[in-house]
């Protein structure tokens, strides 16, 4: 029934919504994981889907529901395409709030909540990649024309680790986005300074096919690659963003 449901949402979605390009700072509402300063405008959407390992596929949807705050759900899907048993994880919350709005010389500031992980250890029953929990970000054009760069700081309430601190849960990300055309390129890090766990990066090229239609081809972990003492692994995932606006 919850299947259903998700499914009968996401399809008025896209024949109800008109495609439309943004105008919001000229950014997108997030990097590859980290969010922008950026809210979306009110009645705007995005809908991404992103193609990962072993045929898993997360859903992300975020609405602006009102003029300066955006909510949104995500849902992963493991062994979605392929022959494995499909499994759907529970659904998360994302808010942002608007809490500067871009100007001259200020950046745009959010603040907002992601609890969705990623990389999922079916032997420990949850992800190894925790959620962004509570964070604070910033975006501001930079030097050229259309080079936003976003950074930011999280605090990861779901790390339940009996030896983790109050420092080990506090976190800094930052990225940037470059879009001269419609072929964008994007990078970002995540996990700076964060306790015991190593900071990690993320690479992306994207293209948008017409307005509101955009594809991604990301480069996950790079940051990671020839490390045998960790069992995460560099990937290449797909995403389809599609924005527009009731």
């Amino acid at each position: 029934m919850k299947n259903k449901l998700f499914l009968g949402a996401f399809a008025a979605m896209m024949f109800l919504g008109v495609p439309q390009h943004s105008d919001a700072a000229g950014n997108a509402e997030r990097i590859i994981y980290v969010p922008s300063g950026e809210c979306l405008n009110y009645g705007e959407y995005n809908m991404s889907f992103r193609v990962y390992n072993y045929g898993g596929m997360l859903t992300r949807c975020v609405f602006g529901v009102l003029q300066g705050l955006n909510v949104g759900f995500s849902w992963d899907i493991a062994n979605l395409i392929g022959s494995e048993t499909i499994h759907g994880r529970d659904p998360a919350l994302y808010l942002k709030i608007d809490i500067v709005r871009k100007n001259f010389r200020m950046p745009a500031v959010a603040l907002g909540y992601d609890a969705q992980g990623y990389e999922w250890d079916d032997g420990e029953k949850k992800y190894s990649r925790d959620a962004l929990g509570a964070f604070v970000s910033m975006s501001k054009e930079l030097i050229l024309p259309n080079l936003y760069v976003t950074a930011g700081a999280n605090f990861n309430n779901k790390d339940r680790r009996p030896d983790t601190d109050f420092v080990d849960k506090l976190g800094a990300f930052a990225g940037f986005k470059y879009s001269p055309s419609r072929l964008g390129l994007y990078y970002e890090a995540v996990n700076l300074g964060q306790g015991r766990d190593p900071a990690r990066m993320n690479a992306g090229i994207n293209y948008e096919v017409v307005d509101g239609l955009q594809f991604t081809l990301a480069f996950e972990n790079i940051s990671e690659a020839g490390r045998i003492d960790r069992h995460e692994e560099q990937q290449r995932t797909f995403s389809i963003l599609y924005r527009g606006a009731f």
